[in-house]
């Protein structure tokens, strides 16, 4: 597959890693010479120093002979106009944009809308949102992923002195600890594994966890991981930016009422009072001591900092937990090392618009079989929620009787109201929504499992 990606910055990249890992042909276009060199340096790609919206130089970088183009720079209107002059020139290449303005939404849906024949638009702030507020709806206040048609949680979590599962196999801590939880990648001294029953969990690992949705305080207990099912009388909201805009659209509105959002902007004051009557704005600088207790800001239950400033994010959410507030989460925009950081010093999550939006777009080009992705362990282990659908060459067998050598765990199935971890008795029914949990390395071999025909005959 040759993939053309407009756009080498941090997105781009990323982006770009992912595919080349698996073999797929990568080439940026991009108007920056620095960036072109540093493309080529980390990465075994091309890359063309031009503009995506000269049709001279997405002929010379190859978008005629391409499979799919992803424009991913920071200008709306490059990437749509990009996009667009390839589809009315390439018809049958595939184009994907992000697109970051609110105009570009349809009223109804709140998603992006059909626009110049581009097959599929992504909202970075829309994606991050998302995952926000999917971390305040679950209840659970640390880096999850969610996966709401099979109503499965994917948290991780470090190993440290004193818990019980140290040196204890996999077999011998769910003999242990019953339940409907599965622990399906570990990631121990740099090497990142999807274990089975005989793997043992050493000190120091770090251990990610599926688990159901209904047992989710259970199993938080169960492995020493802070309960979050406290009430949240008091949500407060730092920055009335484009996440803080679709953050507050995606809340129930029940919820709303508990929210203080906090901005320095007079002007942006009054447009979040017209937009969201429903909660309590607040103009102030969040950075002033001051304003922190002239307005009881460390009352709160759940603090969220979505500014453009990433270190300002991390910083004050970790001041906020120092102040008395239970739970902070802090938006990383640009630089994704502060993600490590940010929990090292106590911010309970992190979301990153870079590695949500790379998710959303390799979602995308994994088939329309995959309905959600999240990549863990820093994309190396790679989580889809996979629809079972008519045609599906393996419906009415058996778990067991699927050789899949190693490459994928099955790791959860949600079929109508029940959710369950399969054994080797499961038989793939259409209409099943499965978690399937694979190396990154090994998406070959998933793509050849439950790919559709269309999908496998357009990847040959």
């Amino acid at each position: 597959m040759n993939v053309v990606i407009f756009g080498a910055g941090r997105r781009g990249l990323r982006l770009a890693r992912h595919l080349i890992e698996e073999k797929k042909s990568v080439t940026f276009l991009d108007s920056s010479p620095a960036r072109c060199a540093q493309a080529q340096s980390k990465l075994d790609c091309m890359a063309v120093c031009g503009s995506a919206t000269d049709i001279a130089m997405l002929e010379e970088c190859g978008c005629g002979t391409a499979d799919i183009v992803v424009a991913v720079t920071d200008s709306d209107e490059v990437n749509i106009v990009s996009c667009g002059i390839v589809k009315s020139r390439y018809p049958e290449v595939k184009a994907i944009a992000t697109i970051r303005g609110l105009t570009y939404l349809s009223e109804e849906s709140g998603r992006p809308f059909s626009l110049l024949g581009i097959d599929n638009i992504v909202n970075p702030e829309q994606e991050a949102s998302q995952r926000i507020s999917d971390i305040i709806i679950s209840g659970l206040f640390t880096d999850i992923a969610y996966f709401p048609g099979a109503h499965y949680l994917v948290v991780t979590k470090s190993v440290t002195r004193g818990d019980f599962m140290i040196n204890k196999s996999l077999i011998q801590i769910k003999k242990e600890f019953p339940g409907r939880y599965l622990i399906a990648g570990v990631s121990h001294r740099g090497k990142i594994i999807t274990p089975n029953g005989n793997t043992v969990i050493r000190e120091g690992d770090e251990i990610a966890i599926i688990l159901d949705d209904d047992e989710r305080d259970d199993v938080y207990r169960m492995f020493g991981i802070s309960s979050s099912s406290f009430s949240l009388n008091k949500i407060v909201l730092v920055g009335a930016t484009r996440i803080a805009t679709f953050l507050l659209m995606s809340l129930p509105k029940k919820m709303l009422k508990n929210v203080t959002l906090v901005e320095k902007d007079p002007e942006l004051c009054r447009e979040y009072c017209e937009m969201f009557p429903e909660i309590l704005i607040l103009n102030g600088a969040i950075t002033d001591e001051n304003f922190w207790d002239e307005e009881n800001i460390a009352s709160g239950d759940l603090f969220v900092s979505l500014t453009e400033n990433d270190e300002l994010n991390v910083l004050i959410s970790t001041y906020a937990k120092t102040q008395g507030i239970k739970r902070s989460i802090a938006l990383i925009k640009t630089n994704t090392s502060y993600v490590k950081l940010a929990k090292a010093i106590g911010v309970d999550a992190t979301v990153s618009t870079t590695e949500s939006t790379v998710d959303a777009i390799m979602k995308i080009l994994r088939g329309q079989n995959v309905k959600t992705l999240h990549a863990i362990f820093d994309g190396r282990i790679e989580v889809y929620e996979y629809v079972i659908k008519q045609g599906f060459v393996h419906t009415g067998k058996a778990l067991k009787d699927i050789r899949l050598d190693g490459a994928a765990v099955i790791a959860g199935v949600s079929r109508g109201e029940d959710n369950f971890i399969p054994d080797g008795n499961y038989v793939f029914q259409e209409g099943d929504t499965v978690l399937v949990v694979a190396l990154h390395e090994d998406y070959d071999a998933v793509q050849a499992l439950f790919g559709s025909d269309e999908e496998e005959k357009s990847e040959s």
